[in-house]
């Protein structure tokens, strides 16, 4: 699905009934680079995106989201801006606004350059309220201006004028409530006043949201596809970028409370969540490939114990024995031990965004609706005792581990109990044991019900 950065140049809901799309927040520095990572929309459409107090999405980003063949269009807002940077390298523009960035100018106001950010920037309220404009954009103001004057009311002076006035004032306390304000300082006469203001309200001109929905359309009538003609690039791994990617990892939104949920009980299911970290895997490594990492003893030796573990290989006669019924010998279980080092060192490399591959698994192998409902059914449970996210257990936390190990797996607790809470998916042993608390706690609670 098309993925959309959408905020205050047009209203969700508005947006929606346009294009079906998978809708986010205003764009800002990381999402871009998150959203391929995690989800691999098959277009991105940026339309507004922060300015100043959050980074902005940085240009390398999206150049790398195209190198990964993914489309990316912009319009009205930060992806009119973005796409005149980078049309030359395949970012697809749209509209009035992107048209005035590419070329320097914008129409009826040629005399002078167009090139500020703060052309489109506008102070807006929150989510909640689907990002209210609580200021008027430049670009907003030049078209109306320009509409006035083509509808008689203004001559081109009067115009050019009003234009320079608001240009001159910070982004912030730009707006159309202040128009009649500006009239006055420029004692421009009162009925040319009265006449601008009272056709402001039907004759007002909102050009984002106009390019905004002319992105929208466009996705809607045809399938994104790459330009036919840009120019060429190699996208070129710098350590900059390298440090960008690592912060942008540790800063991945983490998931939705509810599908920490769900991920709880797959964790509580070992082997599943084995099978399935390494789909996980795989899937963020075609995603977004990384280059294999480099071989490590340490690392081959800890997929090794690992192996073991999972198999019950305690002795080397087991591991031996093992390797010859899996027809391996000693350079097939090398291989086999560098294959399980990777999977290892990609899944770390991957921070937030392994959770949300292991939620796209799920969904795909059909396991998220009895997870989920499970999930679901526990917590009701559980916050109808008042109980919540947490279930004290009478248990020690030792007893309480082998209790699950034993009875509910029907093999040995781990030794190394906070190596083995990693192993099933868990952050720490305070983690796993709060799972197991109100594993039991539910347990009991579905035994006394029936």
């Amino acid at each position: 699905m098309t993925a959309v950065f959408l905020g205050p140049s047009l209203p969700r809901a508005e947006a929606e009934k346009i294009l079906a799309a998978d809708y986010h927040p205003p764009v800002r520095q990381g999402d871009i680079y998150r959203l391929v990572q995690q989800r691999r929309p098959r277009a991105i459409a940026v339309i507004d995106g922060y300015f100043q107090e959050v980074p902005s999405v940085w240009h390398k980003e999206i150049l790398w989201a195209l190198d990964q063949g993914i489309p990316v269009y912009g319009a009205a807002s930060m992806g009119a801006l973005r796409a005149a940077e980078l049309q030359r390298h395949g970012m697809i523009g749209i509209g009035k606004i992107y048209e005035a960035y590419r070329v320097g100018t914008y129409t009826p106001y040629e005399s002078e350059l167009f090139e500020d950010d703060d052309e489109v920037a506008v102070i807006h309220g929150p989510a909640e309220l689907s990002y209210p404009a609580l200021s008027d954009a430049m670009v907003d103001l030049r078209e109306t201006l320009a509409a006035a004057a083509r509808d008689g009311l203004i001559d081109e002076k009067l115009r050019d004028g009003l234009v320079a006035a608001f240009k001159r004032r910070f982004y912030r306390e730009r707006s159309f409530a202040a128009l009649p304000e500006l009239l006055a300082e420029m004692e421009v006469d009162t009925a040319t006043a009265e006449a601008l203001t009272a056709w402001l309200p039907q004759g007002r001109i909102s050009q984002k949201r106009a390019d905004a929905r002319a992105l929208l359309e466009a996705l809607a009538e045809s399938e994104p596809e790459p330009p036919a003609e840009h120019e060429p690039f190699i996208f070129e791994r710098t350590t900059l970028w390298a440090q960008f990617v690592e912060q942008a990892d540790d800063a991945a939104a983490p998931v939705g409370a509810e599908e920490g949920l769900v991920l709880e009980e797959l964790y509580l299911e070992p082997d599943l969540y084995t099978a399935l970290r390494r789909l996980a895997v795989l899937r963020l490594q075609l995603l977004a490939p990384e280059a294999p990492p480099p071989g490590d003893d340490a690392a081959r030796r800890a997929a090794l114990d690992q192996l073991r573990r999972r198999h019950g290989l305690l002795s080397r006669a087991a591991l031996e024995a093992w390797a010859e019924d899996c027809d391996l010998d000693r350079e097939g279980l090398d291989r086999l031990l560098a294959y399980e080092a990777a999977v290892e060192s990609r899944a770390r490399s991957a921070g937030a965004a392994l959770a949300a591959a292991l939620l796209d698994v799920l969904r795909s192998e059909g396991h998220y609706p009895a997870l989920a409902a499970r999930a679901r059914d526990k917590q009701e449970r559980l916050e109808r005792l008042g109980k919540g996210r947490t279930a004290p257990s009478a248990l020690s936390s030792e007893a309480l581990v082998d209790w699950y190990f034993e009875s509910r797996l029907g093999r040995a607790a781990p030794s190394d109990v906070a190596q083995g809470a990693r192993e099933m998916g868990f952050a720490d042993v305070d983690s796993l044991r709060n799972a197991l608390a109100r594993e039991q706690a539910y347990l009991a609670l579905a035994e006394e019900s029936r």
